[in-house]
């Protein structure tokens, strides 16, 4: 686990949290997220466990629920989708905005992902930046995809090549949880 960090916001808690594509680290700070990754640093010995319920394993501090409600709310969040109820999949918990900065292209990439491209839909690299308003810049939602700390919740394994091709998650290391997320959510793949 990752020592406290600190952001404008206060102090950040860090949880680990049991789901079927392994444990999951949340940061979180009163405000947002920071963060939610898989813990493992590739998928190398992936085996997905569908049935595993989705449970805080444990957390840096104490918390009564309230400071962090942004990381309670993600528990709720990932406990929905790996459910596939996606009817409570709109209620998504807020990312810190130190997580991104304000007015960037990075931004409008995430939002419009979040916000557009739905549980069970995929988008190209192409297609995105074009909803995005700057059909030229494929690679800059690719590079948005890669600076992505909030996995899952900013859905970047829903975008893949214009061909079909699932493209890269996580730098190429976790392909295979891509593949298996899209699967879950019974994506045109």
């Amino acid at each position: 686990m990752k020592g406290k960090q600190v952001c404008q916001s206060g102090p950040t808690n860090t949880y680990i949290v049991s789901t079927p594509i392994g444990d999951m680290e949340i940061i979180s700070c009163p405000r947002g997220l920071h963060s939610l990754q898989q813990m493992a640093p590739n998928d190398k010995n992936f085996s997905p466990r569908p049935g595993t319920t989705v449970t805080v394993k444990s957390q840096m501090y104490q918390d009564n629920g309230y400071t962090y409600k942004p990381a309670v709310l993600c528990v709720q969040w990932l406990q929905h989708y790996f459910a596939g109820d996606t009817s409570n999949l709109t209620s998504v918990p807020p990312a810190c905005a130190s997580v991104y900065q304000t007015g960037t292209f990075t931004e409008t990439v995430w939002k419009t992902l979040q916000s557009k491209v739905a549980f069970g839909q995929v988008i190209s690299y192409g297609a995105l930046a074009m909803m995005c308003g700057n059909p030229r810049a494929c690679r800059a939602v690719g590079l948005a995809m890669k600076n992505n700390q909030i996995s899952l919740i900013m859905p970047c394994h829903r975008v893949i090549q214009t061909g079909g091709k699932l493209g890269n998650y996580h730098g190429g290391q976790k392909n295979k949880i891509k593949e298996w997320l899209l699967h879950h959510e019974h994506a045109p793949i």
